[in-house]
């Protein structure tokens, strides 16, 4: 039996995992949200850490008049929102939010319809992730196929079917909420590298 570990790192807060291959990779996937969480917090909380040193300095060698505090306060709110809107900024041919909704603004990848129906939900679940939306509901993904021709209406919940890919709750046959696993997100990150180069 093959050994695995898994060490990470949040400004040395650490998090180890170490056994078989399976159990650290069982592991490593519901432990990807988590991560994912702290990192976040660990960069918003280093953004708010660098706003405050630079206001006690500020205060300290002049007076900040009200409008500089409260212009700073809205710097800190923006920052919050930054780190959740940079996501799909990284992919300005790919994703847009319109009317506070998720858009994919480009053709979809795939040499049949039912692969592109599977990279639809794939990059439509990792954009919805990257604004920090973690389940998407399938009836959401259905209209992005819609809107980029690539629906089968019949095969629309076979696609669902691949756990190495999503996860999902629901009901057979009716609306069910869909995420991505954490190799469902390397394929996304694939499909957009792809696509970029």
């Amino acid at each position: 039996m093959e050994k695995a570990k898994f060490k990470y790192s949040a400004q040395e807060g650490i998090l180890e995992l170490e056994g078989s291959e399976e159990f650290v990779s069982k592991h490593f996937e519901s432990l990807t949200d988590l991560i994912r969480i702290i990192s976040r917090h660990v960069v918003v909380e280093q953004h708010q850490h660098a706003n405050t040193r630079e206001t006690s300095e500020a205060v300290i060698n002049a007076s900040v008049s009200s409008e500089a505090k409260e212009e700073n306060n809205s710097q800190t709110s923006q920052t919050v929102a930054d780190v959740q809107k940079e996501g799909i900024a990284q992919y300005p041919n790919y994703f847009s939010e319109i009317n506070g909704n998720l858009k994919i603004v480009s053709n979809i990848p795939g040499t049949s319809v039912k692969s592109k129906m599977t990279n639809a939900a794939i990059l439509f679940c990792y954009g919805s992730k990257l604004l920090g939306d973690e389940m998407v509901a399938s009836k959401d993904i259905r209209v992005v196929c819609e809107e980029h021709g690539c629906l089968d209406s019949p095969n629309f919940s076979k696609v669902f079917s691949d756990r190495t890919t999503f996860l999902s709750d629901g009901v057979k046959g009716g609306n069910k909420n869909i995420k991505l696993t954490f190799q469902g997100e390397k394929k996304a990150r694939e499909l957009l590298e792809s696509a970029q180069s």
